[in-house]
């Protein structure tokens, strides 16, 4: 659950910065801590390549194939930060709601509640852009 969870948030943090945002493509990586039910878990940090194609269309970027199915189902930018709303049904019903601010185009720090099948919780994520060219 906690690996769905980050996987699924890693990658719609990554999809949302990116709606109208002044976030670049490029390489990125996300340091995210979480908090669930009073216990802080140890951090992760994970890469993304952020595409012109993901910029151009962020809803294709979300989790699919087997077993996914995210749907962002509300996005307000307002100056440097952004506020959404994202539910999945697969691989867990989950409903994540969240906030971005943005430190030019090159940075920005999310908060997010993931509500899933009754459990809560709190993530914090630190991206930055770390290079023009991705790795695989």
């Amino acid at each position: 659950m906690r690996t769905v969870a980050l996987l699924t948030l890693a990658l719609s943090c990554a999809v949302v910065a990116q709606t109208a945002s002044p976030m670049r493509e490029g390489n990125w990586e996300f340091t995210t801590k979480m908090n669930m039910g009073g216990m802080e878990m140890p951090a992760t940090k994970s890469t993304q390549c952020i595409t012109a194609a993901m910029v151009k269309d962020p809803q294709s970027a979300l989790p699919k194939g087997p077993g996914a199915d995210c749907k962002l189902i509300d996005y307000t930018l307002a100056g440097n930060a952004a506020t959404y709303k994202m539910t999945c049904t697969q691989p867990a019903v989950m409903t994540i709601t969240g906030q971005m601010k943005y430190a030019g185009t090159d940075a920005y720090t999310a908060t997010a509640t993931v509500d899933a099948s009754g459990m809560t919780m709190n993530l914090v994520t630190d991206a930055k852009r770390i290079g023009d060219v991705c790795t695989k």
